[in-house]
């Protein structure tokens, strides 16, 4: 699949939605000004049909930096064709493990904005496991069955938590 300009243009435009909601860790081509605003729903949807990787697993930074989208999970599901809707239904429950994962840091963070993400898709994914470290496992399994690419999914899950974790981090150090 090539990348066109346009693709990129929308990608551009996506992350600086993201940077709004304080997941800024994507690097970026070029400045680009958010546009009109997207709806939730509509954000979590282009996120996920997204060209690059890195911009489709920053799905699983923003609802970790938002639980609240999760509210939304529905509505995005309505405005993606089956593949799309698949690797969403993947990330959004890479994003309620993780979130169990790193519980703890997440709240510093955040403070009262934590709240949980439900699960919505692990009984129709399958998912087997007891921690969310072995939940992670079978889900990125499921993922590589899925799509055929036998990636480290859970290590790019995982990333993306990590992504936004270190950032908010050094966010921290640089207002002190």
């Amino acid at each position: 699949m090539s990348i066109t300009m346009q693709d990129l243009r929308t990608e551009e435009l996506v992350i600086a939605e993201l940077e709004q909601l304080d997941v800024t860790y994507l690097s970026r081509l070029f400045e680009t000004k958010p546009g009109q605003s997207l709806t939730p729903h509509q954000l979590l949807a282009k996120l996920i049909q997204q060209p690059s990787s890195r911009v489709r697993a920053a799905l699983i930074s923003l609802l970790l930096a938002h639980p609240e989208y999760a509210r939304h999970a529905t509505a995005a599901l309505g405005l993606l064709q089956d593949n799309h809707a698949q690797q969403f239904k993947f990330f959004y429950t890479a994003a309620v493990y993780l979130q169990v994962q790193f519980e703890s840091s997440l709240r510093v963070f955040m403070n009262t904005r934590y709240q949980t993400l439900p699960d919505l898709f692990s009984k129709e994914l399958k998912i087997e496991g007891n921690t969310p470290l072995e939940k992670l496992r079978s889900l990125a399994y499921l993922h590589s069955k899925w799509n055929g690419l036998h990636l480290n999914w859970a290590g790019t899950y995982q990333n993306a938590a990590l992504h936004l974790l270190r950032r908010w981090k050094l966010e921290k150090q640089w207002n002190l």
